[in-house]
C-alpha cells in the first residue's frame, strides 16, 4: 500500500516537473503587456537540460538524491493528503480565475482595420461600415470608393434599401463637391471628379447636363473677361467696366468674385497707367529733348503687369525715335557734340543700341567730310566702311559711302571750275560753267554746282548788259518825253531772266512815270482852273476833264482825289438849301415836318451826317414833347400815384432837350403837391404818409424835407424804447 502511494506521488512530481505546452492556450488572448509573437505565447519555462548520458538534469537529480528526499516527500504526502492544502488551492485558482475573467471582460473590443480587410470574405455590415467611414472624409475618391464598397452587394441583399439610400445620399454630396470645386474655379478638375460618378448611381443621369452648364458658364466668363481685357488694352475705360460688371451676373462665385476683383484691380492700375502714358505722350508733343526725356521716365514707370506696358515700350521707341531725329538735325547743324549727347541718352529699353551705336560712328565718320577735302571724304568711306552688313544702318553707311565716293570725283569738277571763275573775264566763267555742269544732278555736290553756275552766268550776264543799262541812263538825262522814250527802248533790250532784268524794270517804270506826268499835267491844270468858278456847272466840267486821266497813269490818284473834292462841293451846294430849310421848321418848333425835309439827303451825299444828326435831336425834342404832355395828363388827376407818373414821365425829356427847364420845373411842383398830402394824412395815418413821401424820387428838389419828414413820422410810429433799470448791487454784510 505504502509503495502503490509512494508510486503515485512520484508520477505526480514528474508531471509537475514536464514542459508546458503552449498549444492549448492558443486561442486565449494575450495577457495586457504581454508580447505576442507569431500569434503564440511565450513558453514560462525552458525546456530541460540534458546530461551526456541522455537524461534530464531533473532526473539525475530525483536519482542521486532519491534517498535524500524520501524524508521531504513523506512530508509532501502528508500535505496532499490534508484538507486545509486543497481549500487554500482552491482559493488561490477561484481568485486567478475571476481575476482573468474581469480582465478579459473589461478589454475594448479591436476596431477593424478596414484598408487590411479581405473583402471578398467581409460581412455586409462591416461593408456599410467601412463605406461610412470613407464617406464621412468628404472627398470624391473615398465618397466613390464607399459608394463602389456597398454596390457591389447583391440587387436582393435584405441591406439593398439602406444600401440604395446611402448611395443616393453620397452621390449628391459628390455633384455638392464637383459644384464646390467649379465654384473654387477649378473647371477640368471639376470635370474629372463628375465623370467617375459610376453609371449606375442615381446622379448619372445630371453628370453630362452639370457639365454642360458649366463649361456653358466657364466659356461665357472667359468670353467676358476677354471683351473687357481686350477694352483695356484700347484704353476705352466705360466699355471696358461696363464689361467687367457683366461677370457680377455669372453663376460662378470664382469668376464673380476673384475674377471680377482681378479685373476691376487691373482696370484701376491700367487706368492709372494709361493717365501716365497719356501724361508721357503729352510732353513728348511738347517737343525737345529734356521733355522726350521726361515723357520717357514717365513711360518707364509702368510696370510688366499692366495692361498698357506693351504700350508704354512702343511709346518709349516713338520717344526714342524722335530723339534720334533730333540728333539727326544736330548733325545736319554739323554740331557733333550733341548729335552724340542725344544719341547716348536714348533707353536700353528702346532696343536701339546697335542702332544708336551704328549712328555714333556714322557722325564721326561724316564730321570728316565737313573739312570740304578729298582727304576728308576718303578719311570719311573708311570709317564708314566699318559698318558690318549685319548692323542696322548697314544699307545707310553704303549709301554715304557712295555718296562720298561720288562727291570726291565731283568735288575735284568743283574746284576746277572754281579755279577757272578766279579771273572773272566772260571766257573764263563760261568754262567755269562748263567745268561744274559735267556734275549729275543725281550725284552729290550738284545743288552746289548749280548754285555756283547761276552766280557766274549773273556775272556774265552782268559783263553783258551793263552798257545797255548805263546807255539808257544817258538818254533819260535829258528829261524830255521823247528821251525818255528812247531811255525805255534801250533798257527794254535786256531780257526777263537777265541778271540786270529788275533794275532794268525799275528804272523803265521810272522813267515811263516821268512821261505820263509831262503828258497828263496839263489836263489837270485845266481842270483845276475850271473848278476856279466854284459854281456847279465849273466844278461838273472840272470833273469831265479830270476823268481824262486813265487808271494806272502816274496822276491817276491825284486827279480821283480833285474829283472826290469837286463833288462834294457840288453835293453842298445842291443840299445846303433843304438842310437851312429843315433848320427853320425846326427852330419853329415843327419837328415833324423838319425830319420829312432832311431825310431827302440821302445815304452817300455831302451832307447826310450833318442831316442825321440833326433829325435824331429834332426826333428827341418830339419825344421830350409827348412825355411833357403824358405827365401833365398824369398830374391832373392829383393823386399821389399819378402825380409820381407824371413825375416819371418828365424825367425822361433829354438833358439836350429845350424843354428840360421846363420838365425839371414841373418835376419840384408836382414833388411838393405829394408832400403836402403826405403831411395832410399824417395827422391820422403816419404810416400812409410815410409811403406816400416816399414817392418823391432822389432827383427832386423836395427830396431831402421828405426824408426828413419820414424820419419823424417813423419816431411817431415807434416811439423810443424805455432803458432798462440799472441792476442794483446786492448789500454785503459787514464781518
Amino acid at each position: 500500500m505504502t509503495r502503490v502511494r509512494r508510486g503515485r506521488d512520484r508520477r505526480r512530481v514528474d508531471r509537475s516537473l514536464k514542459p508546458i505546452n503552449n498549444s492549448q492556450f492558443s486561442g486565449l488572448p494575450p495577457l495586457a503587456g504581454t508580447p505576442v509573437s507569431g500569434g503564440s505565447v511565450p513558453q514560462s519555462v525552458p525546456p530541460a537540460s540534458l546530461e551526456p548520458d541522455g537524461r534530464t538534469v531533473a532526473d539525475s537529480v530525483i536519482g542521486s538524491a532519491s534517498s535524500r528526499l524520501r524524508v521531504p516527500i513523506e512530508s509532501l504526502e502528508k500535505l496532499l493528503h490534508s484538507w486545509k492544502f486543497w481549500v487554500g488551492s482552491s482559493a488561490v485558482v477561484f481568485v486567478t480565475s475571476g481575476a482573468i475573467a474581469t480582465a478579459l471582460l473589461l478589454r475594448l473590443p479591436a476596431v477593424p482595420n478596414c484598408p487590411a480587410i479581405f473583402w471578398p470574405m467581409a460581412s455586409a455590415s462591416l461593408r456599410m461600415y467601412c463605406a461610412q467611414l470613407a464617406a464621412n472624409k468628404d472627398t470624391v475618391d473615398d465618397l466613390l470608393s464607399a459608394i463602389q464598397l456597398v454596390n457591389e452587394l447583391p440587387k436582393d441583399h435584405p441591406l439593398r434599401p439602406e444600401i440604395n439610400r446611402n448611395i443616393e445620399e453620397w452621390s449628391e454630396q459628390l455633384l455638392q463637391l464637383c459644384d464646390q470645386t467649379f465654384n473654387a474655379g477649378k473647371l477640368e478638375e471639376a470635370i474629372g471628379m463628375a465623370r467617375k460618378i459610376p453609371a449606375n448611381v442615381p446622379v448619372y443621369s445630371l453628370v453630362e447636363e452639370r457639365i454642360n452648364n458649366w463649361q456653358s458658364i466657364w466659356s461665357k466668363a472667359e468670353e467676358i473677361y476677354n471683351k473687357a481685357e481686350a477694352e483695356l488694352r484700347k484704353q476705352n475705360w466705360p466699355q471696358a467696366f461696363r464689361e467687367a460688371v457683366q461677370l457680377l451676373d455669372i453663376e460662378n462665385q470664382y469668376w464673380a468674385t476673384v475674377k471680377y476683383e482681378e479685373i476691376t484691380n487691373i482696370m484701376k492700375v491700367a487706368r492709372e497707367d494709361g493717365s501716365k502714358l497719356g501724361k508721357a505722350y503729352s510732353l513728348a508733343d511738347q517737343g525737345g529733348l529734356e521733355k522726350l526725356l521726361e515723357a520717357i521716365k514717365v513711360a518707364q514707370s509702368i510696370e510688366k503687369n499692366s495692361r498698357v506696358y506693351e504700350k508704354s515700350r512702343e511709346a518709349i521707341k516713338e520717344f526714342s525715335q524722335k530723339m534720334m531725329d533730333l540728333a539727326e538735325e544736330s548733325l545736319e547743324k554739323r554740331d557733333l557734340s550733341a548729335a552724340v549727347e542725344i544719341a547716348r541718352q536714348i533707353p536700353e529699353e528702346a532696343k536701339l543700341k546697335e542702332e544708336v551705336a551704328d549712328f555714333i560712328e556714322l557722325a564721326r565718320a561724316q564730321s570728316l567730310t565737313w573739312q570740304d577735302s578729298v582727304s576728308g571724304l576718303e578719311s570719311a568711306i573708311a570709317a564708314a566702311q566699318k559698318i558690318a552688313p549685319n548692323r542696322p544702318l548697314y544699307s545707310k553707311a553704303k549709301r554715304l559711302i557712295t555718296e562720298w565716293q561720288d562727291s570726291i570725283q565731283n568735288l575735284g569738277y568743283l574746284e576746277k571750275a572754281r579755279s577757272l571763275a578766279r579771273t572773272g573775264s566772260v571766257n573764263d566763267l563760261k568754262a567755269a560753267i562748263s567745268q561744274a555742269e559735267q556734275i549729275d544732278r543725281s550725284k552729290p555736290r550738284w545743288e552746289e554746282a548749280q548754285s555756283e553756275i547761276d552766280r557766274w552766268r549773273g556775272e556774265i550776264e552782268t559783263q553783258e548788259d551793263r552798257p545797255y543799262l548805263e546807255r539808257a541812263e544817258m538818254l533819260a538825262r535829258s528829261g524830255d518825253v521823247n528821251s525818255l522814250q528812247a531811255a525805255i527802248n534801250q533798257a527794254g533790250i535786256i531780257g526777263r531772266n537777265r541778271a540786270l532784268y529788275g533794275a532794268a524794270q525799275e528804272k523803265i517804270d521810272q522813267w515811263s512815270r516821268q512821261i505820263q506826268e509831262q503828258q497828263d499835267r496839263p489836263i489837270l491844270d485845266i481842270a483845276n482852273q475850271l473848278a476856279r468858278g466854284g459854281r456847279p456847272e465849273s466844278l461838273d466840267a472840272a470833273i469831265s476833264q479830270a476823268r481824262k486821266i486813265g487808271s494806272g497813269r502816274a496822276l491817276y490818284e491825284e486827279a480821283q482825289a480833285k474829283i472826290d473834292e469837286w463833288n462834294r462841293q457840288i453835293q453842298e451846294q445842291q443840299d445846303r438849301p433843304i438842310m437851312d430849310n429843315a433848320r427853320q421848321l425846326a427852330a419853329m418848333g415843327q419837328y415833324s415836318d423838319a425830319i420829312n425835309r432832311a431825310e431827302r439827303i440821302i445815304s452817300g451825299r455831302a451832307l447826310y451826317g450833318e442831316a442825321q444828326d440833326a433829325i435824331q435831336a429834332w426826333k428827341g425834342e418830339l419825344r421830350g414833347r409827348q412825355n411833357l404832355e403824358d405827365a401833365y395828363r398824369y398830374a391832373g388827376m392829383g393823386t399821389p400815384e399819378t402825380l409820381a407818373s407824371a413825375i416819371r414821365a418828365a424825367n425822361q425829356v433829354s438833358d439836350s432837350s429845350r424843354l428840360r427847364s421846363e420838365a425839371d420845373s414841373m418835376i419840384n411842383q408836382w414833388s411838393d403837391q405829394i408832400l403836402s398830402l403826405a403831411q395832410q394824412q399824417a395827422s391820422y395815418d403816419p404810416q400812409g404818409a410815410i409811403e406816400i413821401a416816399r414817392k418823391i424820387p432822389s432827383y427832386a428838389g423836395t427830396y431831402s424835407a421828405a426824408q426828413v419828414q419820414i424820419t419823424l413820422w417813423q419816431r411817431q410810429i415807434a416811439p423810443a424804447p424805455i432803458p432798462e433799470p440799472a441792476p442794483q448791487s446786492t448789500p454785503t454784510t459787514p464781518r
